[in-house]
């Protein structure tokens, strides 16, 4: 069975502030399995960065490894330099797949995830609903 995904990423609070001159602009790297996803760059946003931004990724269930994680990294634009990581939130949305496998449609209202640095320490909370929709295989194939 295969069905999409769909990440409603809404802001992020507090996060760690990898500029030291001007504002942070945040940006969020969107991976599932070997899907990836760029959300829209908030601009000067510094540490409470809104994005209001919508992603579609496809979903196959079940899988061997039961491993519905999906990835959310929070980077830093930077003009002169390359892009700094601020943090990443790992989500585990087996339960969301599983219970839209069985019903069709399961959802996750907008919720604060932490955000972890590479030091494991806390660098602030990112909001993410998710939506699992169960779609049919033929979907996207074009008939005669």
């Amino acid at each position: 069975m295969n069905g999409i995904l769909n990440v409603q990423l809404v802001d992020a609070r507090a996060l760690k502030d990898a500029d030291t001159i001007g504002k942070m602009d945040p940006y969020v790297l969107i991976q599932y399995k070997d899907q990836k996803l760029k959300s829209k760059v908030a601009k000067d946003q510094g540490s409470n960065p809104v994005w209001n931004d919508q992603f579609s990724l496809w979903v196959q269930y079940p899988v061997e490894d039961e491993d519905y994680t999906i990835c959310l990294k929070i980077m830093d634009k930077d003009t002169f330099t390359s892009d700094d990581f601020v943090g990443e939130a790992k989500i585990d949305l087996k339960d969301l797949v599983e219970i839209g496998a069985k019903k069709g449609k399961e959802e996750l209202q907008p919720r604060h995830y932490d955000v972890i640095d590479t030091n494991n320490a806390h660098a602030g909370e990112i909001q993410v609903a998710f939506t699992f929709t169960l779609k049919d295989k033929q979907m996207g194939e074009t008939t005669g």
